[in-house]
């Protein structure tokens, strides 16, 4: 009986053993190893997410001012023809599009980030077009000098 219990552990060892060289040759096992593959990229990129919102939220790449009256007025001096009209409500909304993260969504895992100084620049010429698409670069310079105060 004694052997036969060591017989019957050594079959089922040597079995396990064939079970998994086959399993490794077997298709199931490339499919096992790509979905695998899959979950740590996912994993990888929701923690990448996850650590951009977390740096976003401690340390934005632009910080608000205290307040915006000093560049309001410089904004007022350089660009009267726009600027001049703006009541509170519409300082607010250019300061929020200025200094607000927004998602982006390129990647499966959506994140912040701030707007770009293209994405501004576009925005400023399609929405007032008669002196933002006559800029020059140092009219742009000036520009980000007073909006970003560097």
């Amino acid at each position: 009986m004694k052997y036969l219990i060591n017989i019957i552990a050594i079959c089922l060892l040597v079995a396990g053993i064939f079970g998994v060289i086959k399993f490794k040759d077997s298709d199931a096992y490339y499919a096992a190893q790509k979905k695998m593959e899959r979950l740590g990229n996912n994993a990888g990129e929701f923690m990448e997410a996850r650590k951009t919102a977390i740096k976003m939220d401690m340390a934005p790449g632009r910080r608000r001012p205290i307040t915006f009256i000093e560049r309001q007025e410089k904004l007022n001096m350089f660009i009267p023809t726009i600027f001049e009209g703006y009541n509170d409500e519409s300082w607010n909304n250019f300061w929020d599009f200025i200094y607000e993260p927004v998602e982006d969504r390129s990647g499966k895992y959506p994140t912040k980030r701030l707007r770009t100084k293209d994405e501004i620049k576009s925005f400023m010429i399609n929405k007032y077009p008669k002196p933002f698409s006559n800029f020059r670069e140092d009219h742009w310079f000036y520009f980000w000098e007073i909006v970003l105060g560097k």
